[in-house]
């Protein structure tokens, strides 16, 4: 009978460190997700902002001469598309 409980609380034991390991290595996965996702979040903001100064800038460019419209419109790059519209 005694071998029996020591069976069962070694199969706990290893359980226990199984799920400990599982849930470290979760946690790991999910920092590193987070930190590029914040990453890609500022890489995004400075596309945009340069995307917003250029398109600025032709807008001025176009005011300027005699009102008539530049015949290249300017689209916004990748992402900042659907913020804008």
């Amino acid at each position: 009978m005694l071998s029996v409980h020591r069976a069962v609380v070694l199969r706990a034991a290893t359980a226990v460190l199984v799920l400990g390991a599982a849930f470290g290595a979760e946690a790991t996965v999910g920092h590193a997700l987070a930190r590029r996702g914040v990453e890609r979040a500022e890489r995004d903001a400075y596309v945009c902002s340069e995307a917003s100064r250029l398109a600025t800038v032709v807008r001025a460019d176009r005011s300027q001469v005699d009102g008539r419209p530049a015949l290249v419109t300017l689209r916004a790059a990748g992402r900042c598309a659907a913020a804008h519209h």
